[in-house]
């Protein structure tokens, strides 16, 4: 059964930017004391829908565009109930929901089935006294992203001859062995036959594979978040977890600072044409493998095209060039496509930085003020950087484009479409017209650039250190290939930075650690060098926020902030185990960065707070020339 926000009236508090993590589509969500799965978008109504754009996203991701969430006080966002089963804290009782809605359904009370609807209850023993009924800890998973209940039944009767239809009308109860909550502790008993099975070791893989296989318990192949039904067979073994788990769910998101680029301008004219949304609608109900042909054939698709290069005064050809490439048909071995997040992120780079201009002109919220070196007063500190740019407003889109369970995925592949789903389990969340789930957020920031020379000559200078080697090092502890490209003693320090920036401008601008966020602009490829940061405050509730973080910006007060993070920097309160730290964090990727100095909130940090070292920054104890920041770099 589906759920939505109105007809079950749910204690709901989430925000728009919660339904692409840690809520998105497939996820799962606490609501009345119930576990709910966010259902598919297909559900929402679409005249509530708001598209949004983003040119170059779009292309990247071949979509035609994006949808943000339909919340507010009149919308819906539907769920359907998981796990199904459920079971009373008072005699123990182990059902399936459609099981203990057929006893309220028995005493034909329509007004309780209503309050059923809403938190499902039964009966004390006693009396009419209502039980709230609790759904189980325990649900299966597979790593290409199905979901399916445990299977209570067939465990309990795991040690019997019984045969499936012989025990599946059998009444269950889950009943504890002692006091603990533990799940070690918990025994799965028939009613009517007596067998039980305990549920110790459920959660060991390799013994779980050998025992579902006895009792025929395979992966069903459901998406159950899916408007649409019907499994399709799935190859792999199910894995038991804790609903709450936090390998559940691995949301996949790609984001983008929404620049009005020069070269997007003359799109974003033909986008917003009285035709362009009917055109587009039209192009994308074609056969994928009979594009081409089709547009050169469809008179509706003709006439749509004739419209716009009559009112904007340029050639067919070029209309249909650049709405082609807009849907994406046309980018299969374009070189134009990025193959790495920073090589997507270079452009944005390029206008932070003041390399290239933009199109001041357009709709889109974006305006900034750069300064350069010459701009700067003249300290140490200010020497090691080359731009400072303060952005007054800006647009970042954050699209929802897939999920995976189990295994996370390299996020490089995807960006590039070199990942093959089978091999990357990842999920996808296109919709059906070719859009993605995606949030607006809106705000201010400061992008500032450390000088190439500057960090050539450091890097130069302590390449044999035993500081660069520790980093170095650490490409034997990480996981996914992607990360590799971040053991680099150079983006140690970049990162580093910027999470010691973070913490200070909390004490200055007036926004707690987790309202600030930053994106990292990182590249040592030789004459295609990035050494950028953009740290900025953004919201999906609001139309900006108050300058707080700007005001920072200017460089005056910038560097007082450098110089009071890089001095705080200096010693932490677990020092000198910290700093003398071979390695902390998740792998030990990181080195003298514990909670006390360099950690920030995870929301804010793009690597989940691993890459970090302090020694780059300011040395060791015995060493303090071999920082950044305190060696012979000025």
């Amino acid at each position: 059964m589906v759920y939505n926000k109105q007809n079950i009236n749910p204690e709901f508090n989430v925000r728009k930017s919660q339904l692409l993590t840690p809520f998105g589509i497939g996820a799962l969500i606490d609501i009345n004391n119930q576990s709910i799965m966010v259902a598919d978008s297909e559900y929402w109504e679409t005249e509530k829908l708001i598209k949004l754009h983003d040119i170059r996203l779009e292309s990247v991701l071949k979509a035609t565009g994006f949808v943000e969430p339909p919340l507010g006080e009149m919308s819906d966002i539907f769920g359907k109930r998981f796990p199904r089963w459920y079971f009373s804290p008072v005699d123990r009782s182990l059902k399936t929901i459609n099981q203990w809605k057929k006893g309220i359904e028995a005493t034909n009370k329509s007004y309780l089935m209503t309050e059923f609807d809403k938190a499902p209850f039964t009966f004390s023993n006693k009396g009419n006294n209502h039980v709230e009924l609790v759904p189980v800890r325990i649900i299966c998973a597979c790593s290409h992203g199905h979901v399916q209940d445990f299977p209570w039944s067939e465990w309990a009767h795991q040690k019997t001859n019984l045969t499936k239809e012989q025990f599946s009308n059998h009444d269950l109860k889950l009943i504890s062995q002692s006091q603990s909550a533990s799940i070690s502790e918990l025994i799965v008993k028939c009613v009517q036959c007596g067998a039980s099975n305990s549920l110790a070791g459920i959660f060991d893989k390799n013994k779980m594979e050998s025992r579902f296989e006895k009792i025929n318990v395979h992966c069903n192949g459901d998406f159950l978040w899916k408007q649409t039904s019907g499994n399709k067979a799935c190859s792999e073994n199910p894995e038991v977890l804790l609903r709450n788990a936090s390998n559940f769910y691995f949301p996949k998101i790609m984001s983008s600072v929404n620049i009005p680029f020069n070269e997007n301008a003359f799109l974003e004219k033909i986008m917003s044409h009285s035709v362009y949304q009917p055109l587009i609608e039209r192009m994308t109900k074609a056969d994928k493998g009979k594009e081409v042909e089709f547009y050169e054939e469809d008179r509706r698709i003709g006439n749509y095209i004739l419209d716009i290069v009559e009112d904007m005064e340029t050639d067919e050809n070029t209309i249909r060039e650049i709405i082609g490439k807009k849907l994406g048909l046309y980018l299969e071995g374009d070189d134009a496509v990025p193959e790495t997040v920073m090589d997507y992120r270079r452009s944005e780079y390029a206008v932070l930085s003041g390399e290239e201009s933009f199109n001041e002109d357009s709709h889109i919220d974006f305006k900034i003020s750069i300064h350069d070196n010459t701009m700067f007063p003249k300290t140490d500190i200010s020497e090691l950087f080359t731009t400072v740019t303060l952005v007054h407003s800006l647009e970042v889109i954050s699209a929802l484009t897939g999920y995976s369970r189990i295994l996370t995925s390299d996020t490089e592949k995807i960006l590039a479409g070199e990942a093959d789903e089978k091999e990357e389990h990842v999920v996808s969340l296109k919709r059906k017209d070719d859009t993605f789930v995606a949030v607006k957020s809106k705000g201010e920031g400061i992008f500032f650039e450390l000088s190439k020379e500057k960090i050539d000559s450091w890097f130069e200078k302590n390449q044999h250190t035993s500081m660069i080697e520790k980093i170095i090092r650490k490409d034997e502890n990480v996981t996914f290939s992607d990360e590799l490209s971040s053991i680099n003693p150079k983006f140690y320090l970049l990162h580093t930075l910027s999470h010691l920036l973070i913490k200070e401008l909390t004490l200055t601008s007036g926004y707690s650690s987790s309202s600030l966020r930053e994106r990292l602009y990182f590249s040592d490829n030789y004459g295609e060098e990035m050494y950028g940061v953009l740290i900025y405050t953004s919201s999906s509730d609001s139309e900006g926020t108050l300058g707080g973080l700007v005001k920072q910006g200017i460089p005056s007060n910038f560097f007082s902030i450098v110089e009071n993070a890089i001095e705080k920097a200096k010693w932490c309160s677990f020092d000198p185990i910290c700093i003398d730290s071979e390695g902390q964090g998740r792998n030990s990727l990181n080195v003298a960065a514990c909670h006390a100095c360099s950690l920030v909130s995870e929301t804010s940090c793009e690597k989940m707070n691993v890459f970090l070292d302090r020694n780059v920054l300011v040395g060791s104890l015995q060493h303090p020339e071999w920082g950044f920041f305190t060696g012979n770099n000025f």
